[in-house]
């Protein structure tokens, strides 16, 4: 019995002293965990499907925060509370890593002109982004230095492998144009060869016009499709919306909702666009 409790204490203790790393959203606690490994613990601060554009911290995010050996950030604007609300409260010294700065040449604008922060929707950026991360966690753990880097090149193969593929599926499909509801798809559209012929909602928090509707049913009708596409994390206005227009609605799970891991989300997300081409 007290040999038991010695090994249960021991892989207990263990695993309570694994390394924190702390992302902002979801995939990029996915991607962390890819990277990572077992040997650390990895937290995403926004739980799946909330919205990061206004996500307030918590108390127990300052702790986490100021527990981190690692903490990864999207930049952009999309969550500068995270440096404002907790990182310069905390008075870590953990190092930040940015995802927006492995992207440097691939972050594409909004319409308005400014960057569009969606760039892990990108999984061309991500392909940069997770050797990124792996060499800063090698700069904390020399020992584990190797073996981040070795999963991440696995990894990186591997999503641009699924955006190959996906350009050739796309290719094929009967249309190249869709229809989307709200905005994050920018980098979709560009890294599959797509064309966003309308985009339904132009602001993100206000309701779409009447005039957008009509315009919106005319594309659809003009381009023989079927669906428009939309956030699954906005199903519910964006099923409202499709049924007024009488077209069904395709979502893409944007921030991991459904799967924790980055790469099967991304698959079940491309076969959902596939379904809008027809």
């Amino acid at each position: 019995m007290r040999a038991f409790l010695a090994i249960f204490l021991f892989f207990g203790l263990a695993y309570a002293e694994r390394p924190l790393l702390v992302a902002t959203i979801p995939p990029y606690a996915a991607l962390a965990r890819a990277v990572l490994g077992e040997g650390w613990e990895v937290r995403s601060l926004v739980p799946p499907g909330a919205n990061p554009h206004v996500y307030a911290p918590r108390p127990s995010d300052l702790k986490a925060v100021r527990q981190a050996r690692l903490i990864v950030q999207n930049g952009l604007g999309l969550d500068d509370w995270l440096v404002e609300k907790l990182v310069r409260p905390s008075g870590t010294k953990a190092p930040v890593v940015v995802a927006a700065e492995s992207a440097k040449g691939l972050v594409l604008p909004l319409p308005n002109g400014k960057p569009d922060p969606h760039v892990w929707t990108d999984p061309l950026a991500m392909s940069l982004f997770v050797c990124d991360l792996a060499r800063a966690a090698g700069a904390l753990d020399a020992e584990g230095a190797e073996g981040y880097l070795e999963r991440a090149r696995a990894l990186k193969a591997k999503l641009l492998a699924f955006l190959e593929e996906g350009k050739a599926e796309v290719a094929a499909a009967p249309h190249r144009a869709f229809v989307s509801y709200k905005n994050p798809f920018t980098y979709v559209a560009a890294r599959f060869g797509l064309e966003r012929a309308f985009m339904i909602g132009k602001t993100p928090s206000a309701e779409p016009t009447a005039r957008e509707l009509v315009e919106a049913q005319k594309v659809l009708a003009r381009l023989g499709l079927k669906a428009i596409v939309a956030p699954y994390q906005l199903r519910r206005e964006a099923e409202r919306v499709a049924k007024n227009l009488g077209f069904r609605a395709v979502y893409l799970d944007l921030l991991n909702e459904q799967d924790p891991d980055y790469l099967a989300t991304w698959r079940a997300n491309l076969k959902a666009l596939l379904s809008a081409l027809k």
